[in-house]
């Protein structure tokens, strides 16, 4: 919560850390689980709990997860070598690590958001540029990106944080297709 209310002061926390399986195991990779449940939860009650369509309910939840966590591991890499690309410089793996996976708490809440009411995507959509603010935020504080690169490479990466779980997920829901 501290992170979408008061990002900066989150960030300098993070910094603090450096820890990355912290990261994973105590953030991440619980609201991936999350999200999964609430989609299933969502599904279930958009559906109905019957026998035809449980595996449809299933597949989608599992193309969820696979979506997220292939995300999260994309994202990471993308980041990583674009930092060290747009800034000539070589960045730790753990920094951008930690900012790829923190910057996704707004992608992920809406997730969840969006697994029990599903009718709200446009708004979801509009609430995701909030991502822009929480990576400024961590490129200052996290990557100290120099002020004059700053709202370029805060732009770029959340750009990336936005959309590489769009893309993944529509190549995830392409895949899936053959397995109903």
């Amino acid at each position: 919560m501290i992170l979408l209310t008061r990002p900066a002061m989150a960030w300098k926390g993070v910094s603090h850390s450096n820890n990355r399986i912290a990261m994973l195991n105590g953030y991440l990779y619980p609201l991936i689980m999350l999200c999964c449940l609430s989609s299933f939860i969502g599904s279930i009650w958009g559906y109905g709990f019957e026998y035809e369509n449980i595996y449809y309910i299933l597949i989608r939840t599992g193309v969820l997860f696979a979506t997220l966590f292939i995300s999260y591991h994309l994202l990471a890499f993308l980041i990583s070598r674009f930092t060290s690309f747009y800034m000539k410089a070589d960045y730790a793996r753990l920094t951008t690590d930690l900012l790829a996976g923190y910057s996704m708490v707004v992608v992920l809440l809406l997730e969840i958001c969006l697994g029990l009411f599903p009718n709200f995507r446009i708004i979801g959509w509009i609430l995701q540029f909030y991502t822009v603010k929480i990576v400024w935020d961590g490129a200052a504080v996290l990557m100290r990106v120099p002020e004059e690169r700053r709202l370029s490479y805060s732009i770029l990466v959340s750009l990336m944080v936005i959309f590489i779980p769009v893309a993944v997920g529509a190549i995830m829901s392409v895949l899936s297709v053959n397995f109903g």
